[in-house]
């Protein structure tokens, strides 16, 4: 049996919220999709999300600021990529969660 966890501080916790409220977003979510594929430029991520320049560089400072994306500068353009490889594991986790559930929910409701 593993042993006991650490309990965080309120300041911890309000900090692991921040980045939970960074990936509540759907929109968010989209732009982090089309990141897991490689790095793009704002201008690209709208071509892929159909969202407007302004909403996705909006989207994109809320998730630089947590940390989850990067940017960097080739010439004119600006770069945005995955900064922590976390990200992967936790979209897979929450995903897969999600998928079984949703997997019940379909049983429940077919009566099998």
């Amino acid at each position: 049996m593993a042993g006991k966890k650490v309990l965080l501080t309120r300041p911890a916790l309000e900090i692991v919220a921040a980045r939970f409220r960074a990936l509540s977003d759907a929109s968010r979510l989209q732009i982090l999709q089309n990141l897991f594929n490689g790095e793009h430029s704002v201008q690209e991520l709208c071509e892929l999300t159909g969202m407007s320049q302004a909403n996705v560089s909006k989207h994109l400072s809320v998730l630089a600021e947590q940390g989850i994306v990067q940017k960097r500068r080739e010439g004119l353009f600006v770069l945005y990529s995955i900064a922590d490889s976390s990200i992967y594991e936790l979209c897979e986790i929450v995903c897969g969660a999600v998928g079984k559930r949703y997997q019940q929910v379909m049983k429940e409701f077919s009566g099998r």
